[in-house]
């Protein structure tokens, strides 16, 4: 075929348009490594230096589910950094309530005491080589996790509050290399479903992206439906995707939560009446909550884990485990609970999956398992010492 010299030129052109386009996108993953961000690329998270790292993470609780309205000032120490460093971690997940930093009755008017604290943690964090992801555990309305209210969806200026700290937030750490990244909302239960859910997460992260451009945003699929305040509908997969809502960013990580099975990871717990007395040896027999018996074992996990892999792996992303842990109760037989940490982390390992352990320091899920507002004490000792074995040799 005969190529004129007009046909020369447009292939030219078209050549180094797409080479100035890769030239931009490396240049920029180059920047965010240089500066020190961590950030997405593809299915992987990659360090300042340009390396592969796997967040094996933490969580600071904070004291979130009290409501407090200034910074908790007996959770933890900067000393509390070098114990979960030294027990293998590299990053907290590091709950929020948005109480810390507004008033209901002073909306817009920024506390100078939350954005400080944030300040001592990233102090204490950096000296001890730890990441910080700062997650909105409690957002303006309340807290999601139980489909108990619909305020942040409904009650008029709740939305237009969250977006705008998000944006202040995002503009006091934007330079800020210890933040790995911003974990939007807990454990969404969403009033207007997954359309609703998928508009909300653009526009934060529109809002976000408007004063920091550095930092991995993480965004949580959408746990529930809400139909009205305590009723919801709890379909794992709306929409083919687990409730995900992917978004055009390419520094974004999607997260997920697992506990399943409950009856081994609640067992007891006083807020799940369905589960008083019950016990759950792992691995072994449990009973579901369509009533059915089934094995809780690690070919069941992986069963469930599957289709958080394979959204990872079509659409090119990364994912997170943001929650997973036992009741102090399932530590009870000595056994069953380290074994379906390990084999959670087995399949978390190999599939690229980033992962934090649900939490740091409280009665019921804690490592030390005491009152929050107490500093850490009562330490789960097997468990402890299961992770310094098993994250250091990672």
């Amino acid at each position: 075929m005969k190529i004129n010299s007009l046909t020369k030129n447009a292939l030219l052109i078209s050549f180094l348009c797409f080479a100035l386009i890769i030239g931009i996108i490396n240049i920029q993953s180059q920047a965010m490594a240089g500066k020190g961000f961590v950030h997405a690329s593809s299915r992987n998270i990659i360090d300042h230096e340009g390396k592969k790292i796997l967040l094996k993470g933490i969580a600071f609780g904070n004291q979130v589910w009290s409501n407090p309205g200034t910074a908790p000032s007996n959770h933890h120490t900067a000393g509390d950094y070098k114990v979960i460093r030294d027990l293998g971690f590299n990053s907290v997940r590091f709950y929020l309530n948005y109480k810390l930093f507004e008033d209901d009755n002073n909306p817009y008017k920024y506390k100078k005491d939350g954005f400080d604290w944030i300040d001592k943690n990233i102090t204490w964090a950096k000296k001890n080589g730890i990441y910080l992801i700062l997650n909105m555990h409690v957002p303006q309305g309340g807290f999601q996790s139980n489909a108990e209210t619909t305020d942040l969806w409904t009650k008029e200026g709740n939305e237009e509050r969250f977006l705008a700290l998000w944006k202040k937030i995002a503009k006091h750490c934007r330079d800020e290399s210890t933040i790995a990244g911003y974990s939007i909302l807990n454990e969404p239960a969403v009033y207007g479903g997954i359309d609703k859910w998928s508009k909300f997460t653009k526009k934060t992260v529109s809002a976000i992206r408007e004063t920091d451009k550095n930092h991995m945003i993480i965004i949580e699929r959408m746990q529930c439906n809400v139909t009205s305040p305590g009723n919801a509908d709890w379909n794992e997969n709306v929409n083919g995707m687990m409730n995900f809502t992917p978004v055009k960013d390419t520094n974004i990580m999607y997260e997920f939560h697992f506990y399943k099975p409950f009856p081994l990871t609640h067992q007891g717990a006083p807020w799940i009446p369905a589960l008083k007395g019950v016990k759950a040896p792992y691995p072994g027999p449990f009973k579901d909550w369509d009533g059915t018996t089934k094995t809780g074992d690690k070919k069941y996990l992986q069963k469930e884990f599957k289709p958080y892999i394979d959204f990872s792996k079509k659409r090119n992303v990364p994912v997170y485990l943001g929650e997973f842990g036992v009741i102090k109760q399932g530590f009870s037989d000595g056994k069953s609970a380290l074994a379906w940490i390990d084999d959670i982390l087995d399949i978390c390992v190999k599939n690229q999956i980033n992962f934090n352990y649900h939490t740091y320091h409280e009665v019921h899920f804690g490592l030390f398992q005491n009152e929050p507002h107490k500093l850490p004490g009562n330490l789960n000792k097997p468990l402890a010492e299961y992770f310094k074995n098993r994250l250091n040799s990672m």
